[in-house]
């Protein structure tokens, strides 16, 4: 996985394509952001969604939500909600990668304020990663003090739900940010199929022990699995979006 920027924001690309692709976005909402700097994100701009992002749509701004340099062919324009990244970013200046979507099942279980049981081993990858905001709904994250508590979460836990919203998970590179918004969504679609087989049947689920699900968390990330599923995720990519690999650099595709 190569660092040069023009890698980063097609790497950028290929994470909202896959997002995308699984049924993680509504409409043209949602950003991914990398740091790549002080005081410098690369971000995609509002207008296009996930399912046409290019690398001409990625825009450089700093953590106050102004654009610092963008490509020519494009309007820079990013309307308030900038602030979810710009904030996060600057009040947590450890965190790389930002995703933030609205997974359907995510947002339905993020109605109960509660967090969800463990009960696959795919879940176990997240298992003491998620948390839920205690915060209503009340607008889009367009300022400072709506985003503050999500900063907040952010800063501890890497697989944040935000009730009545969306969801924000963060990692090191985008690969992590985007690995952990598809297991989080198939946790939270895992814990409604179970409720529902439950209500059905009048059977009593019982879900991953923590102990349980830590080990076998520890186990695979003992796993080459990053590289695996990104690997895995372009082949597809490749397959379904083939005029997205017109603007892949030399260097990504040499790093791969």
């Amino acid at each position: 996985m190569s660092n040069s920027i023009d890698a980063i924001k097609f790497d950028i690309c290929c994470a909202a394509r896959a997002l995308y692709r699984a049924g993680l976005s509504a409409g043209i909402a949602g950003h991914l952001s990398v740091a790549i700097g002080e005081n410098k994100m690369l971000m995609n701009r509002f207008g296009p969604s996930f399912g046409t992002l290019r690398p001409a749509d990625i825009c450089v701004f700093d953590f106050n939500g102004n654009v610092l340099e963008h490509d020519p062919s494009i309007d820079p324009y990013v309307n308030d909600t900038i602030s979810l990244h710009a904030v996060i970013h600057r009040l947590n200046p450890q965190i790389a990668a930002l995703a933030h979507t609205h997974p359907p099942a995510t947002v339905s279980w993020g109605t109960f304020r509660k967090v969800p049981e463990i009960y696959d081993q795919e879940s176990c990858i997240i298992a003491g990663d998620v948390c839920i905001v205690e915060e209503d709904y009340t607008g889009t994250a367009a300022s400072e003090d709506r985003v503050r508590p999500f900063a907040d979460a952010v800063a501890k836990y890497p697989a944040v739900i935000l009730p009545n919203h969306g969801a924000i998970t963060s990692g090191p590179n985008i690969q992590v940010a985007l690995t952990r918004m598809l297991l989080l969504e198939g946790t939270c679609a895992r814990n409604i199929s179970v409720a529902m087989a439950a209500q059905a049947t009048g059977l009593k689920p019982i879900p991953i022990k923590m102990e349980h699900a830590l080990t076998a968390k520890k186990e695979i990330a003992a796993m080459p699995a990053i590289p695996a599923v990104w690997k895995d995720t372009l082949e597809k990519l490749q397959k379904s979006d083939p005029e997205l690999f017109e603007f892949r650099p030399r260097t990504a595709a040499a790093a791969d």
